[in-house]
Order: structure tokens, then C-alpha cells, then sequence
């Protein structure tokens, strides 16, 4: 896997799962499952991050959550463990 500076995320024009967004933006699963809940709740619209509910959890449109981190940039990222 390349290092990527911060701020410098591959945009993938396809939709992600929350544990595959969370992998691709190091934010923790749990901050990007909750950030899904909260975009599906409000009118399409409305929505800062356009998402998708098929029966087995959320997906996220990987260039608007991308667009989401740049414009908001906080959160609780993983721990860096080196």
C-alpha cells in the first residue's frame, strides 16, 4: 500500500462498505457507521454524503465522503500503532 500524505485520498468513483470506508480514510468504523446513520436519516437532499441502505449495512458514495473529510476533517481516527 502507498503513504499517502493527509488529506490525499484516492478517489474511487464506487460505493464502499462502512468497514472498506473506514479502511480507505483510516476514520474509525464506528465514527463512519454512525456518519452513515445520521446522512440516512435526513432527506436525500439534505444529505452531506449520499448513501445507500441494502439489506446488509450502509454504503457510501466514496467521492462525497472524500468531499466530506476535506470540508469537516475531524473525527476519531484509528490509533497509528507505530
Amino acid at each position: 500500500m502507498v503513504d499517502r500524505p493527509d488529506g490525499d485520498f484516492p478517489v474511487d468513483d464506487t460505493w464502499v462498505t462502512v468497514t472498506e470506508a473506514a479502511e480507505k480514510t483510516g476514520y474509525n468504523r464506528s465514527y463512519m457507521q454512525k456518519l452513515a446513520h445520521k446522512n440516512w436519516k435526513l432527506p436525500e437532499d439534505q444529505r452531506t454524503i449520499r448513501v445507500r441502505k441494502p439489506l446488509y449495512g450502509y454504503l457510501l458514495w466514496m467521492p462525497d465522503l472524500n468531499r466530506y473529510i476535506a470540508d469537516f476533517g475531524r473525527g476519531p481516527h484509528l490509533k497509528n500503532t507505530d
